[in-house]
């Protein structure tokens, strides 16, 4: 069974070090959450933890990714669900052009 503590302590460093480093936590969150479906598949029980750890890291580095670089996104998947998603106004970049967006729209 889940331990809370242990899960959460796994959670914040996962998510720690996908803001740290966007590139790597993309690639190996992804690889994780493959790894972790498959192993799902087959019924093994550390699965789910590492698909729901995998996709948490490769979530959070796309997202760290547009923060740094204005609203541009390394996946389509990314740009599908951070677009449509209230995680759209926590990128500094996505005010500014709706800012320039309601200034340009005729009155």
């Amino acid at each position: 069974m889940w331990d809370l503590e242990a899960a959460l302590l796994a959670t914040a460093v996962v998510a720690g070090g996908a803001v740290a480093l966007p590139p790597l936590a993309r690639g190996v969150g992804g690889f994780c959450a493959v790894v972790g479906m498959l192993g799902a598949l087959r019924g093994r029980t550390w699965a789910p933890t590492v698909a729901a750890l995998g996709l948490l890291a490769w979530f959070v580095g796309h997202w760290s990714f547009a923060v740094r670089h204005g609203v541009h996104y390394r996946s389509r998947m990314a740009l599908w669900v951070i677009d449509r998603t209230p995680l759209r106004w926590t990128i500094p970049r996505y005010w500014q052009l709706r800012r320039l967006r309601r200034q340009a729209a005729p009155r």
